[in-house]
C-alpha cells in the first residue's frame, strides 16, 4: 500500500513538473512559429514580442495604401489553456485585437461610423492549436447601438467559426450573425431575425457554403415587404490556371409585398473567373452616382444566370447567357459602347397577367405595340442577340441606341 501511494504521488509529482516545464519548451517553438506565419502576411511586421513562461504578448504592426495598424495579441502557452470557451488542453491559445490608439484612418473612419469613439476593439480573433492537431479560430463582431439623423441602427453582434489542421488541408466553419434593426420616428424600416450559416473549403479544389436568414422585414418604396426562409448556396471550384467556377442559388420561397410577388429563385454561374476580375465586379455592385462605366467594365466577364418570379397573375423568366469581352482602354461613352464586347443572348418571357397587373403595364404595352413584345399563347416574349456589334431582337437587326430608349421608357 505504501509502494502504491508513493507510487501516485510520484506520477502525480511528474504530472505537475511537466505541466510546468512544458510552457517553456512551447514557447520558443510558438514565437518562432508566429513570426514564420507573419512574414507570410503582406505588410506585417512584429513590432514587439515579450515572452515568458506562460505566455506571451505581441504586437503586430500591418501596413497597407490607406496607413498601418496595430494588433495586439495576448498568447497562452500549453498543454493547460484558459479561453473565452473555458479551460482546455492544447499547445496555444491566442487573443488578437485591434489597437485602438494605432489605426489606418479609413479602417479608423469605417468602424467609428457604427460604433462611435472606439474606447475597445469590436473584432476579437481567438485561436486555439489543440492536442489533436485542430487549430480552431473565432471571430467575434461586437454588437452595437448607432442613432443618428436616419434613426436608430441596432445590431447584436456576429462570430465566425474556423477550424482546420496544421497543413490547413480542409477549411470548415460557421458563421452566426445576429438580429438587425432599424427604425424612423419610432417606425420599423427594418428587421432580421438571426441568421447562420455554414462552409467548407478544400485548398486547390474549391468549396461550399450556405445562408439562411428566416425572416427580413422592411419598408420599400411600394410598401411593406416581408420575405421568410431565405437561403442563399455557393460553390466554389478550382478549375485551374488561377480561374474559378462559382454557381450562386437564391432562393425567396415566400414573399409578402404591395406587388403581386409571391416567390423568386435566382442562380448565378460564372464558368470561368479570374479571382481579381471577381472581386473588381463584386465592388461595381455598390452604388456610385458617378461611376464612369466604360472604365469600370474593362474587365472580362462571362455569366449564365436564371430568374424564375411567381407571381399571383403567373411566372416571370428569364434566362441569360453572358460573355462580355471587356472594354478597350479609350472606350468612348456613346449608346452602343457596351456592344461591341459583348455576346450572348436573353430571353424573356412572362404570362401576360403578370405584366398586365403589374407597374411595367405601360412599359409592356408600348414594347408590344412596337414588336419588341411578342404575344405568344398567352405568354409575352422577347429575345436578345448580341454578336459583337449587332443586336438582333426577335430575329430582327435593331439599333442599340433604339433598344436603350425603349427600355429606359423614351421610345
Amino acid at each position: 500500500m505504501k509502494l502504491l501511494r508513493l507510487s501516485v504521488f510520484s506520477l502525480l509529482g511528474l504530472a505537475v513538473a511537466t505541466a510546468l516545464a512544458a510552457p517553456g519548451l512551447i514557447g520558443p517553438k510558438v514565437e518562432e512559429i508566429w513570426k514564420q506565419q507573419l512574414a507570410r502576411l503582406q505588410g506585417g511586421e512584429v513590432a514587439q514580442y515579450q515572452r515568458g513562461w506562460f505566455g506571451a504578448e505581441a504586437s503586430t504592426r500591418v501596413e497597407s495604401g490607406d496607413g498601418g495598424t496595430e494588433l495586439r495579441s495576448e498568447i497562452q502557452h500549453g498543454p493547460l489553456l484558459f479561453t473565452a470557451h473555458g479551460p482546455r488542453l492544447g499547445v496555444v491559445y491566442t487573443e488578437t485585437r485591434l489597437s485602438p490608439d494605432h489605426l489606418a484612418p479609413q479602417l479608423r473612419a469605417q468602424l467609428e461610423q457604427w460604433y462611435g469613439r472606439l474606447d475597445q476593439s469590436p473584432l476579437v480573433l481567438e485561436s486555439l492549436v489543440g492536442a489533436d492537431n485542430r487549430i480552431v479560430n473565432y471571430l467575434r463582431l461586437a454588437s452595437f447601438t448607432r442613432a443618428d439623423s436616419s434613426g436608430e441602427l441596432m445590431f447584436d453582434g456576429g462570430q465566425l467559426l474556423i477550424e482546420t489542421d496544421y497543413s490547413g488541408a480542409l477549411l470548415t466553419g460557421s458563421l452566426e450573425l445576429g438580429s438587425i434593426r432599424h427604425t424612423r420616428a419610432g417606425h420599423e424600416a427594418l428587421f432580421t431575425e438571426p441568421a447562420e450559416g455554414t462552409f467548407k473549403y478544400t485548398p486547390g479544389a474549391g468549396g461550399e457554403a450556405e445562408l439562411l436568414l428566416p425572416l427580413l422585414r422592411a419598408e420599400s418604396e411600394s410598401g411593406p415587404l416581408e420575405l421568410r426562409d431565405i437561403r442563399l448556396q455557393l460553390s466554389v471550384e478550382e478549375v485551374g490556371r488561377g480561374l474559378l467556377k462559382l454557381i450562386s442559388d437564391l432562393k425567396l420561397p415566400q414573399v409578402q409585398s404591395a406587388t403581386p410577388v409571391t416567390a423568386l429563385q435566382q442562380q448565378m454561374t460564372l464558368p470561368q473567373v479570374a479571382a481579381t476580375d471577381l472581386l473588381h465586379y463584386l465592388s461595381v455592385l455598390v452604388p456610385d452616382a458617378g461611376r464612369d462605366w466604360p472604365r469600370a467594365m474593362r474587365r472580362p466577364l462571362r455569366l449564365q444566370q436564371q430568374l424564375a418570379v411567381q407571381s399571383r397573375n403567373g411566372p416571370v423568366l428569364v434566362d441569360a447567357d453572358i460573355d462580355w469581352h471587356g472594354t478597350a482602354r479609350g472606350a468612348g461613352n456613346g449608346a452602343d459602347w457596351w456592344l461591341a464586347p459583348l455576346a450572348g443572348t436573353v430571353t424573356f418571357s412572362a404570362a401576360e397577367q403578370a405584366l398586365m397587373q403589374s407597374p411595367l403595364v405601360a412599359k409592356a404595352m408600348m414594347l408590344r405595340q412596337y414588336g419588341l413584345l411578342m404575344e405568344n399563347n398567352g405568354e409575352l416574349q422577347m429575345h436578345l442577340q448580341a454578336d459583337r456589334g449587332r443586336l438582333l431582337v426577335n430575329g430582327q437587326q435593331l439599333p442599340p441606341d433604339l433598344l436603350l430608349l425603349a427600355l429606359t421608357g423614351d421610345f
